[in-house]
């Protein structure tokens, strides 16, 4: 059975290779560990048998803005429900803060995490050019937290 907790300093190995297995330009180690300070409350891991399946971190902008900083799960553990379970969570955890939104960015490219994005509420508001890199753009996607879609 999955279950969504608090990530803590001993999930921090298991976490990192998650992020270098998804990611083109990994955060370092050390920015994965800073969260944990950062993101109080709202960084979680998706855990089986003591197994980290997935992480997520976000942090409260403003007050009224929730921003996924970053949710990944293990490319074997993926189309599993993982990912829903991660956002559905920190997506609550937003509403308890009194956020009014959430907003991500994913890379252009990324057919997979944009259209998981779409079936989970998200809608890209516009082109931030070179985000990732020279060449490389993000799509800035929105949700509003007390709309019903994306909650079926």
């Amino acid at each position: 059975m999955v279950i969504i907790t608090d990530a803590t300093e001993d999930d921090l190995p298991q976490i990192y290779e998650i992020e270098v297995e998804s990611f083109d330009n990994p955060y370092p180690y050390s920015l994965l560990k800073a969260y944990l300070y950062i993101a109080d409350g709202l960084y979680l891991v998706a855990k089986e048998d003591g197994k980290i399946l997935g992480y997520v971190i976000g942090i409260i902008q403003f007050k009224i803005r929730g921003h996924i900083v970053s949710i990944a799960v293990r490319k074997n553990c993926r189309n599993k429900g993982i990912g829903k379970l991660l956002i559905n969570e920190i997506e609550r955890r937003f509403k308890l803060g009194h956020c009014k939104y959430s907003y991500l960015e994913v890379m252009t490219t990324n057919k997979d995490a944009f259209f998981f994005y779409v079936r989970n509420g998200y809608f890209p508001l516009f082109v931030r050019k070179n985000y990732y890199g020279r060449g490389k753009h993000a799509f800035i996607m929105i949700k509003d937290l007390y709309s019903r879609k994306g909650l079926e």
